[in-house]
């Protein structure tokens, strides 16, 4: 059981170093003259690098058998996870709003809501399902690790753009692939050993979700609940 929480500090530390090689060139590198990033842009870093390092330093911890420690600061989660989901409210409402003054064609600003729409939701119920099942440990790491995967997107997807050349719609594509093939994954490995798999079914199922909603981004549905969302939210 000892290796498999330092697996998980060892991938989500991947997926750290992903995000950060992202970031780089479009958000790190202008440090500390940052241009033209509102302050939400960095609470809301500042935040989820935290909660990133929390995702590495908590499986260490109960590997280390300091389990009162773990326990101590899984507190924070508590407080951070709220926080977190108004931030990523904030940054979508930012956006929408910053893509208004630019001018930028609605529908297009509505295309960018479904990344916002989805990684609010997305978090959202992974943090709920880690709390309502912290006393199952099994089930608490999954939903945990499942918040740490969604950082995968918004980091290597810059990173594909900036670094490797792929267009916007491309590299999410690819980013979302990856996002769900790793808790399928996952999956068909809990159910070939017999675990409780339902916390990787739902992962993947919602993982599944979310990658369909950026590929129907342009439908009438999709716009038109946008418009909806954007009247009532923003």
């Amino acid at each position: 059981m000892d290796k498999v929480y330092r697996n998980t500090a060892i991938f989500i530390a991947l997926i750290i170093f992903g995000v950060q090689w992202g970031f780089y060139r479009v958000y790190t590198s202008e440090f500390p003259d940052f241009k033209d990033n509102p302050t939400i842009d960095h609470i809301h870093g500042a935040l989820m690098m935290v909660w990133m390092v929390l995702l590495v330093v908590q499986p260490l911890l109960i590997s280390a058998g300091k389990a009162n420690i773990h326990r101590q600061l899984g507190k924070i989660s508590y407080v951070l996870g709220p926080i977190l989901i108004v931030s990523l409210f904030l940054i979508g409402k930012t956006g929408y709003w910053n893509d208004m003054s630019k001018k930028v064609p609605i529908n297009e600003a509505y295309t960018f809501m479904a990344l916002d729409i989805r990684g609010l939701v997305c978090f959202a119920l992974f943090w709920a399902l880690a709390m309502i099942n912290r006393k199952n440990s099994a089930a608490h790491m999954r939903y945990m690790i499942a918040t740490g995967i969604l950082a995968i997107g918004p980091g290597v997807g810059r990173g594909l753009i900036s670094e490797l050349g792929f267009s916007f719609h491309n590299s999410l594509t690819v980013t979302d692939v990856v996002e769900l093939a790793i808790p399928a994954v996952c999956l068909a490995y809990d159910i070939y050993k017999k675990k409780d798999h339902r916390p990787w079914l739902t992962i993947t199922i919602v993982m599944l979700v979310s990658a369909i909603l950026w590929q129907v981004k342009y439908s009438d549905a999709w716009q038109g609940f946008a418009a909806k969302y954007a009247a009532l939210f923003y």
